[in-house]
């Protein structure tokens, strides 16, 4: 028997073991594909890089101009361009908005999704991933960065998600048969790395520290180490959804369900679709085996976000660059022509003397350093030929630069610009603009000429944005209070609980919200920062009351909080008491409720909850008949339970959309209008809301009918 458990575990080892081995070659197949597809572009990219850092003058070249004693200068015009791309998209951040789409959304849980998603870019430095990509983008043409999740803390199972940056943009390949310009719909990808061979022995003791396959060796200058790469993968399942006549989706185990029992399901179909679910998978691997197993992610996107910059189709073949590119030869030209003009200087001879024979051996010495030193007397000897007095020594001009050095130098740095799209005014060199709006518009045009490079970024951010929203659920999956920012960055906390019913709840005081409930789409905005919104809001507010000096008394506080100096908030918190007493109490009733309002909202919050209460109950119901009408053997009885069964759940889809209405409506409401419809929602409650025609199920004999009103 024993001999027989050794031998099942060991067919079972070398099962597990093919798999791998089958897995490791898909994998390696995938790579070499990538890999074959963005060569070229890898390769341009390099030299791009290196072209920005520097390395701006072919090697053959340096090396014979190195061996004439010739200079070989880099006068860099590029790097004002890429730094003024970057830091304009710097000044004008993008901010993701949340915003709900079905009907299980609201707005308040669309706001919790955006404030989560606020604290997950600020803990995680978020710009300094945006602001990498984007400078990759502008320089070789590609930039990516990333979404990860890690420990909250040390003392916690809970997770957290964060933004981190790719400093090496080659380090990625993606799908080449990725479409998207945000890179959404990528099948697979890889991120590898090179770490040093012992820092793998100790991360990963007992593998073998062999390199993973690639032709490339980005990176390989620093000692000894091991390149490893971290694979991603999407995965696609076949899963077919019915919409039933009465407008229901039934999915296919449903589907074949109700078929088994005996329910001419077909004739209720309307139409059917096929929708692929899709998962996302992870692993880490090594040039010969697994260093982590293939794992599912919990999001439906594999979280890796590229951001590009200049997109060409050539015959299906994807061209990638930045400004740096196109700029490369009128760069060169630049360098040629200052490194000739500075070899030209260099060897011009300064203004010779010319004198007779015998006019200054006296005085050799003075003379041999006149074009090096300063004398303040040059003595010679006068002398006379036939008679004549010979003139004393004189200097003869030396041959001018010819002024060609310096149009030609003018005409590459045009190019440079050209090529970019960028101008000098753009910059902020002075043109004949005198306007301050005349000078505004000119830089606008220029900023005109590299947008797609931000509305790229924007792009991967809004997708950026998307996954978050799909990984927020799955990540935040446990009854807890979450920290969230608002607007102007002000933190808050809220409650979640992913076992409620609805997007969100009012329990008494405090609202719990459900993000597992309902869809949410995303959109981005552009522009000014809020201090920078804060500033301009106080200088418009500041002109307002120099137009209109008795606006103080009024908008005197909200003038003083936008300011940005020590003491502003305790300022215009003293302002605040001397306002006028008409604009205290409009201030004080929009916080506070009368007693007898609040009295009223806990009734209606009251009957809130015994609402959702009769829906768990009507839906345990439900659940009764479906498992009679399982068991009945006549078709006519089942048809009737499946009637029954359909009215009951119309019912309480119902029930849930007037419940989620009163939820929304209640927190936009005034106290009068709220008092309103707390009277009206205790008078319908008082009625009762069992659907008619809802048969007593056996398992519930006993039961009056008042459990459900």
């Amino acid at each position: 028997m024993a001999d027989y458990d050794m031998t099942d575990e060991a067919e079972e080892t070398e099962s597990a073991g093919d798999e791998a081995e089958e897995a490791l070659r898909d994998i390696r197949a995938k790579y070499k594909e990538a890999e074959e597809y963005w060569d070229d572009n890898r390769k341009a990219a390099l030299d791009d890089i290196k072209f920005a850092a520097g390395d701006q003058w072919p090697e053959e070249i340096v090396t014979q101009r190195g061996k004439d004693k010739r200079p070989c200068l880099v006068v860099d015009k590029l790097n004002q361009y890429v730094r003024q791309i970057v830091n304009d998209g710097r000044q004008n951040r993008p901010s993701i908005k949340v915003r709900p789409v079905d009907s299980g959304a609201d707005i308040a849980t669309a706001e919790v999704f955006q404030g989560i998603i606020k604290h997950v870019e600020e803990r995680s430095n978020a710009d300094t991933a945006y602001d990498c990509a984007l400078g990759s983008s502008a320089t070789s043409g590609f930039g990516a960065f990333r979404i990860l999740t890690e420990y909250a803390g040390n003392d916690t199972f809970d997770q957290d998600l964060c933004i981190r940056r790719i400093r090496n943009p080659l380090s990625v390949m993606i799908d080449p048969s990725s479409q998207e310009a945000d890179g959404s719909d990528m099948k697979f990808a890889f991120i590898s790395e090179l770490i040093p061979k012992d820092e793998f022995e100790e991360k990963y003791p007992g593998k073998i520290p062999e390199d993973f396959e690639s032709n490339d060796d980005y990176g390989s200058w620093y000692g000894d180490q091991v390149r490893i790469s971290e694979y991603w993968c999407v995965t696609e399942d076949e899963r077919t959804l019915y919409l039933m006549l009465d407008g229901s989706v039934v999915s296919k185990a449903e589907y074949d369900g109700l078929k088994e029992a005996g329910i001419d399901v077909e004739s209720m179909v309307k139409e059917s679709r096929n929708i692929p679910k899709r998962t996302v998978k992870r692993a880490k691997v090594s040039g010969k085996e697994f260093l982590e197993p293939l794992t599912e992610w919990p999001g439906k996107y594999i979280p890796l976000l590229v951001v590009l910059g200049n997109e060409i189709d050539v015959e299906g073949k994807v061209i990638l660059s930045g400004i740096i590119r196109p700029a490369k030869d009128p760069q060169r030209l630049y360098n040629y022509s200052r490194s000739a003009f500075a070899e030209r200087v260099a060897l011009t001879p300064k203004s010779p003397w010319v004198a007779a024979e015998g006019q200054v051996e006296d005085y050799a010495n003075d003379w041999n350093t006149a074009n090096t030193d300063n004398h303040s007397v040059l003595r010679y000897r006068p002398i006379s030929l036939n008679g004549q007095p010979v003139p004393a020594p004189q200097r003869t001009s030396a041959s001018d630069i010819p002024s060609g050095f310096a149009q030609d130098m003018q005409l590459s740095e045009h190019d440079i610009q050209g090529a970019i799209g960028m101008y000098s005014s753009s910059l902020g060199a002075p043109s004949n603009e005198r306007s301050g709006k005349a000078i505004m518009a000119r830089q606008k045009e220029g900023d005109v000429g590299t947008f797609h490079y931000h509305d790229n970024l924007n792009r991967a951010i809004r997708h950026a944005g998307r996954i978050l929203v799909d990984l927020i659920p799955h990540i935040y999956d446990s009854a807890r209070v979450v920290r969230i920012l608002g607007y102007d960055s002000s933190p808050d906390n809220v409650e979640i609980d992913p076992t409620m019913p609805s997007a969100s709840q009012k329990l008494g005081t405090k609202t719990i919200y459900n993000l597992g409930v309902g869809t949410y789409d995303v959109a981005i905005t552009t522009g000014p920062s809020y201090n920078t919104l804060r500033q301009e809001a106080a200088e418009s507010i500041e002109r307002m009351v120099q137009a209109q000096p008795e606006l103080m008394s009024v908008i005197g506080d909200l003038l003083v909080k936008n300011m940005d100096w020590p003491g502003a908030d305790e300022i215009s918190a003293r302002l605040k008491l001397m306002l006028a007493p008409p604009i205290l109490e409009a201030e004080k009733a929009k916080k506070e409720m009368s007693p007898e309002l609040q009295q009223m909202q806990a009734q209606f919050d009251q009957q809130m909850q015994e609402k959702d209460q009769m829906m768990e109950q009507a839906a345990q119901m439900i659940e009764q008949l479906q498992a009679e009408a399982q068991k009945a053997t006549e078709g006519k009885e089942l048809k009737e339970q499946e009637l029954v069964i359909k009215a009951a759940d119309t019912e309480i889809k119902a029930y849930q959309a007037e419940t989620q209405r009163m939820s929304a409506v209640a927190t936009a409401m005034t106290p009068e209008q709220i008092q309103q419809i707390v009277l009206q929602t205790i008078q319908d409650m008082m009625q009762p809301t069992i659907p008619q025609g809802m048969p007593e199920s056996p398992m519930m004999e006993g039961q009056d009918d008042s459990s459900y009103s």
